[in-house]
């Protein structure tokens, strides 16, 4: 991969260029190559009209007179207009910026060039930049492959708006998990999930989207330093229309507590392999399929990701909660995330299993099997 990477800086572009260029950054087969800009308000035309995968940025423009918003912080601020592309600040006023650092935008001091050697090792380490290539690259090609062919085969050509959602939904449809999986499986990327199979983190909406609570949103509560994590029950609808005075909430349970892991846990403590039927128990529970019938339906699993630790959902335990209440934040829930399509109708679905069944007395099999036993025999 050849890195192309925009040096803005009036003064020290090139030492800049010589630092990083090349495989004195990376290693091979990937390479660097630097495009240098000592205008400052030139580089946001280069980012206009062409792509770079990194923006190294002086703070201070030298020839500019003194202001209290740098050239450096206004050009950021265009860049963010323009383009998404991950920034590196390389300045001798890193204390100016420090408060913009992220994942995807560093502070480094100037001429600090191994610390700016690997922090451009690390920002493209987060396989953020090859992401970004690689989802414009499957939006080209969908594009050019799809757009003409529905348009000459399925639709009126008096109604483009069509053509228009047609296109976005099957876009969305597509980067939401194809193209990830593609992804990973060009980049060889350890932690993909098998092909056939889904990522965790492709269960959850996060940050969650909806301007309306939904069936399936994540909440979670914070107390004395403490984590609990809530479900939401009531129907969407219900949730748009504000039909629900009272919301329907399962608390869940933390994984970690389950017997099934606890198992697992007492062999791993006990620095021994843990059985197969223990293990086998606890992945039937990540499969929603538990060891122990009588719970089939009680428990959803939600597994673990950055942003929420591995749950059950658990329907036998819920609550309702005032809707004032919590839009108002006096509950103290905050909604982290929602529950995808179709997990979230997954859960429902369990949801109306499990408090739509019919209980009968037991029937007395030994009875009716001696019955049936005669009634046969005699024929």
């Amino acid at each position: 991969m050849d890195w192309r990477v925009l040096v803005v800086d009036d003064k020290a572009a090139d030492d800049v260029a010589e630092t990083i260029g090349g495989n004195k950054t990376v290693p091979k087969p990937d390479s660097i190559s630097c495009e240098k800009c000592a205008d400052f308000f030139q580089a946001v035309e280069l980012l206009k009209n062409q792509r770079f995968d990194l923006v190294i940025l002086d703070l201070k423009d030298d020839g500019a007179p003194e202001q209290e918003t740098l050239a450096g912080e206004r050009v950021f601020e265009e860049i963010k207009k323009c383009r998404f592309v991950p920034v590196v600040f390389h300045t001798g006023f890193p204390h100016k910026v420090g408060d913009q650092t992220s994942p995807y935008v560093r502070v480094v001091t100037r001429a600090d060039w191994e610390n700016l050697r690997s922090t451009i090792k690390e920002v493209l380490d987060t396989k953020l930049p090859r992401l970004i290539r690689h989802i414009e690259e499957e939006q080209r090609r969908f594009m050019w492959e799809s757009a003409e062919r529905i348009w000459a085969d399925d639709l009126h050509k008096d109604n483009p708006t069509d053509l228009v959602y047609l296109l976005a939904r099957r876009l969305a449809n597509s980067l939401s998990g194809d193209v990830v999986r593609s992804f990973f499986g060009s980049d060889g990327t350890e932690g993909a999930p098998k092909s056939e199979m889904v990522h965790a983190v492709e269960l959850y909406i996060f940050p969650p989207i909806s301007q309306h609570f939904l069936f399936g949103d994540i909440f979670e509560k914070k107390t004395s330093g403490k984590s609990e994590y809530f479900v939401s029950l009531t129907p969407s609808c219900d949730h748009a229309q504000r039909k629900a005075e009272f919301l329907l909430f399962a608390r869940c349970a933390d994984l970690s507590d389950s017997e099934e892991w606890k198992k697992v846990q007492g062999f791993l403590e006990a620095k021994t392999a843990p059985s197969k039927s223990a293990v086998n128990d606890l992945k039937e529970l990540m499969k929603d399929n538990n060891p122990r019938p009588r719970l089939q339906d009680r428990y959803k699993y939600l597994p673990g990701t950055s942003f929420i630790p591995d749950l059950l959902v658990d329907l036998q335990n819920t609550l309702t909660i005032d809707r004032e209440k919590l839009v108002s934040g006096e509950a103290g829930l905050e909604r982290i995330a929602s529950l995808d399509s179709p997990f979230s109708e997954y859960l429902q679905a369990k949801m109306i299993r499990y408090f739509g069944r019919v209980g009968t007395p037991s029937l007395d099999t030994d009875l009716t099997f001696e019955r049936f036993k005669s009634r046969t025999m005699k024929t």
